[in-house]
């Protein structure tokens, strides 16, 4: 089946078609590990996950590279502030490197939890100074570079179509909003490829250059490392739609300035999510994390299937609220098909309408009401089952584990169900309804079948 992807590039959705055959090479954006993840940070990443499950059951193989940022990212994404690992140190009293591997181990198990599959390959920004460095020397013998007081930058003017990826060229750049204000810059688009370490600061992070010490810039690393691994143009490169007005259109220009290529020819990018109607942000406290999330009693199965919901092109409103109700759904799903016995067969018919709908650009949403369509319709509940299962593959849901799960009843349960099947036998139904609501006060529900009693306990 074609897969139709929205390509931020070119502003309209092409069928994917990939350098080699039956090979992609992905590129994801990760994270900068100075702090917990909120759940606007960790969306992304279930996103990517369906598309490379789309691309799996099409039989890709994919090579997919992630960087973790450990230095260079500042508090603004234009290049003024302060290091976010050097600030996280400050305030914690660790050192940027203890702060980065733990956060690290972080971002792993959040990945792990919500069922997300790790890329091929993770690649730390600080494991790949010496590359950065002969990557930003090109540049500077090529005559992209040039020097101000605080580092190296990039000349944006030297770039024709610099930004064509957000339109930048029919947007006004005002310093103090998308970019920082620097009187030093030939340009308000500049952007550092290398600064120099604050000469009355001792940092944790700051290597030798050229140039003089220091470290390198945000953008510089993602340029790096997906060269590195991925070759000049690769196929698939994704972030998210704050990406598009700074950290890509840079990282764009500087591969272009090295390579004289594509860097990539497929971009995806996710809208974003809000927590209650307010923007998430971590200096403003509208946001949450996972932990926290786990801590009030959801599963991240219940936070996956929530986002699975929407197009990942179109906001998200969180709340609560609604991960309450993407919760109360996944049990829904679980409670019905906990009965439907052992898988086999098929719904072919809407097992190809589910496929059609996440290769058209990852309509999630489309496939989960043709997931319903499935449990609604007159199929065999064995076949129904097969065909859930296989969308699973996709929709990465745990569907599987978490049925078995909920026919795992407790030993003390089981012996109350025994008892209530004697009770049964003997036409004793108050004594039958006290033993079923024993169950429930054990979190056990009991349907009564033409098979007999069978009894599950959701649980996460």
């Amino acid at each position: 089946m074609n897969i139709r992807l929205y390509n931020s590039l070119t502003k309209q959705k092409e069928e994917f078609k990939p350098i080699k055959k039956k090979e992609v090479g992905l590129y994801t954006c990760g994270p900068t590990v100075y702090d917990y993840p909120h759940i606007g940070n960790l969306m992304p990443y279930i996103i990517w996950d369906v598309l490379k499950r789309v691309l799996k059951i099409n039989k890709y193989k994919i090579k997919h590279v992630m960087n973790l940022t450990d230095v260079g990212h500042l508090t603004s994404d234009a290049d003024d502030g302060e290091d976010k690992l050097v600030k996280a140190s400050r305030e914690t009293g660790q050192n940027a490197w203890q702060i980065a591997e733990f956060f690290i181990k972080v971002f792993r198990n959040n990945l792990c939890s919500l069922n997300i599959d790790e890329p091929s390959k993770f690649l730390r920004v600080t494991d790949v100074i010496k590359e950065q460095i002969e990557f930003a020397s090109i540049l500077d013998k090529k005559g992209y570079l040039y020097k101000i007081s605080d580092g190296m930058y990039f000349d944006t003017s030297k770039i024709k179509d610099y930004g064509k990826i957000a339109n930048l060229a029919n947007v006004e750049l005002k310093e103090g909003a998308r970019v920082a204000k620097n009187n030093e810059k030939k340009n308000p688009s500049d952007f550092a490829v290398w600064k120099f370490s604050p000469e009355d600061k001792i940092r944790d992070m700051e290597w030798e250059s050229p140039w003089g010490l220091g470290f390198p810039g945000w953008h510089l690393e993602c340029s790096v490392m997906s060269r590195l691994e991925l070759g000049d143009t690769f196929d698939i490169h994704t972030g998210g739609m704050d990406h598009l007005t700074v950290h890509h259109p840079n990282e764009m220009a500087q591969s272009e300035a090295v390579t004289g290529k594509l860097q990539a020819n497929y971009w995806l990018h996710n809208a974003f999510i809000k927590y209650e109607g307010a923007k998430m942000s971590k200096s403003k406290g509208t946001f949450v994390t996972l932990e926290e999330l786990r801590a009030k009693g959801f599963s991240p199965m219940a936070f996956r299937f929530l986002i699975l919901q929407n197009h990942y092109r179109k906001p998200l409103n969180f709340s609560l609220t609604s991960l309450q109700a993407a919760q109360n759904g996944l049990e829904a799903i679980i409670r019905t098909i906990a009965f439907y016995g052992k898988p086999k067969g098929a719904c072919k018919k809407l097992e190809e309408e589910f496929y059609e709908a996440v290769s058209n650009d990852l309509n999630t949403a489309k496939g989960l009401a043709v997931l319903q369509k499935v449990i609604d319709s007159d199929y065999k509940n064995s076949a129904k089952l097969a065909t859930i299962y296989k969308m699973n593959e996709v929709l990465g849901l745990r569907l599987e584990g978490l049925v078995k799960n909920a026919m795992d009843i407790s030993d003390e349960a089981k012996i109350i169900l025994e008892e209530r099947l004697k009770a049964r036998d003997n036409k004793d139904w108050e004594r039958s309804d006290k033993l079923r609501d024993k169950l429930t006060a054990l979190g056990v529900e009991v349907h009564d079948t033409p098979e007999g009693q069978k009894a599950i306990h959701i649980k996460f």
